[in-house]
Formats: structure tokens, sequence, C-alpha cells
């Protein structure tokens, strides 16, 4: 989709609704329930990041890479994900997964 001289992806579109979505939430504190809304927010502003400085990622791998990091911050403090996501995507681009 075409907004003026931007090109968004269908996958940056929902990145940004889930983060207006997640704001949202924690502006209203509506629960959100097993997960910690502080550390979604975080994690969806890396990954529209990452996705919008880079958009020949190949989405499969990308995707299992998201949904592995947004399972482990069930588990782990934020810190660690991040690390993970980040070392974790460093690997693929260098292998050349993504």
């Amino acid at each position: 989709m075409y907004f003026g001289p931007f090109y968004f992806d269908t996958k940056e579109i929902f990145l940004i609704i889930a983060t207006l979505l997640l704001g949202l939430a924690l502006l209203f504190d509506w629960p959100i329930w097993w997960f910690d809304k502080q550390t979604l927010l975080t994690i969806t502003i890396l990954m529209l990041v990452t996705k919008g400085l880079l958009p020949a990622i190949h989405n499969e791998a990308y995707f299992i890479l998201a949904l592995i990091t947004i399972f482990l911050t069930l588990y782990m403090p934020i810190f660690q994900v991040i690390l993970f996501y980040l070392i974790a995507f460093m690997f693929f681009r260098l292998l050349r997964v993504i």
C-alpha cells in the first residue's frame, strides 16, 4: 500500500496496528492475559524497526523468529528476550536465512 512516497507491506501495517492497540491497552489499562503489555510493546516496536529497515526479509523465517520471541516473553526477562532477538536476527542475516 502506498501512503504518499512510502510503501507499506501488509506485515508493516499489521505491526503498526499491533503497536497502536498495545499502546491503547497500556494507556487504558486493558488486560492482556499472560503477557506484560510494556514488554509486548517494546518487542513490537523493535520488530517494526527491524522489519522497516530491511524490507527484503524472507517472511517465513522472520515469522518463526517473531513467534519464538513473543512466547519467550512469557518466561524470560525483557533484556534476555531482546538479546535473543537481536543475536538470532544477526545470525539469520549472516547465514542468509533472512
